[in-house]
């Protein structure tokens, strides 16, 4: 029978994957995302479902960057631009109509990019965000499952999958289904494309951080409310972007 030992290192084995395949890819987006900051750009994050972890791993957090800012689909129902019913409805995310009043909602600029996170990459939501995103000139990154995308149907009228549009792909590397773990022979349990997906997030920090520095750019990062004087550290740092951000 499987054990937690079991799991540890199967995941820590696709975590050395991860670490090998993907440096490069992660390379290059730090590198999108550090000149998006140096010119005063904000990245906005967009995650459906279980997608949204990665835009809470990197949003507003201590040992993070500032210049975040995450799209939340539930902020249309909590600012009274749709009812709390018709955002619980099935099929939600596929809503394509939803994109433009979420954007609504937000201040994006010119110099702003977007991570979308997707497991699958085929809601109509998320790729109608990144139609309209590459339309008004974003730089657009997508992170997804890739075998999960791959058989999967988009349900954007476009036909179009997220993968197709955006400018550049990062795969958690999970298997579809997301199954980690045969625990009897006859029910795999355990998923691994979240936890590769947090992995990446931080990733892409640190690496971001080195890119900046490199630059000689001063790195906006965050400190722990535990460390004095970090509260006005923090605020002259948030205060950049009033109005273009959120935790």
């Amino acid at each position: 029978m499987s054990t937690t030992k079991d799991f540890f290192v199967k995941a820590v084995s696709l975590l050395e994957i991860t670490k090998e395949e993907k440096r490069k890819t992660i390379e290059k987006v730090a590198a999108m995302m550090g000149e998006c900051m140096k010119e005063n750009g904000i990245v906005q994050l967009f995650g459906i479902d279980h997608g949204r972890a990665f835009s809470m791993e990197l949003g507003y957090r201590a040992g993070g960057l500032m210049p975040f800012h995450q799209f939340n689909t539930k902020d249309l129902a909590l600012r009274g631009v749709i009812s709390e019913e018709e955002y619980q409805r099935e099929g939600f995310n596929n809503r394509e109509d939803m994109t433009e009043k979420l954007w609504d909602l937000y201040l994006v600029e010119p110099t702003d990019m977007f991570i979308l996170v997707s497991l699958s990459g085929c809601e109509g939501l998320i790729i109608e965000t990144a139609l309209q995103a590459k339309q008004k000139g974003h730089q657009v990154v997508a992170v997804v499952t890739k075998e999960l995308s791959d058989a999967s149907i988009s349900k954007h009228s476009s036909g179009k999958k997220l993968v197709e549009i955006a400018d550049i792909v990062i795969d958690t590397g999970a298997k579809n289904p997301d199954l980690l773990l045969d625990v009897d022979g006859t029910h795999k349990v355990n998923q691994i494309a979240t936890i590769a997906g947090n992995v990446i997030a931080q990733m892409i920090t640190a690496e971001v951080y080195r890119y900046l520095k490199e630059q000689g750019t001063e790195c906006p990062v965050l400190l722990s409310a535990n460390i004095k004087g970090a509260d006005v550290h923090n605020k002259e740092l948030s205060d950049k972007y009033l109005g273009r951000w959120n935790a």
